[in-house]
């Protein structure tokens, strides 16, 4: 496995995994997500355990996979300060894996 694709992998978890601890509230989990200065316009978290999600990679090492997700869409609705609308949904979601490992989720 290549350092940087367990860099990539690292940001996809921090981006797109709902967190098991601490609030699961869109203004919170966006801190993370967010550059200094600079409000995403819309992020997905995906509900599933990582594992699963590793499991679906596991399958399509580097290529793409698309599984159906319970996800919470971050939806910004204020840039100064950045604040967002929270939408839960379950939809198709399109992954790309590196050497077994999610590194992007596609919009």
């Amino acid at each position: 496995m290549h350092y940087k694709d367990l860099v990539y992998y690292k940001k996809f978890v921090l981006k797109h995994i709902l967190p098991r601890k601490g609030s699961h509230d869109c203004n919170n989990m966006m801190i993370n997500v967010n550059d200094i200065n600079q409000c995403k316009s819309i992020n997905t978290f995906m509900k599933d355990k990582v594992t699963l999600v590793v499991a679906l990679c596991s399958t399509n090492k580097k290529g793409f996979v698309t599984h159906k997700f319970d996800v919470i869409d971050c939806i910004m609705i204020s840039s100064k300060p950045c604040l967002y609308q929270m939408l839960t949904i379950r939809k198709n979601k399109r992954i790309k894996c590196e050497n077994g490992l999610p590194v992007h989720l596609e919009a």
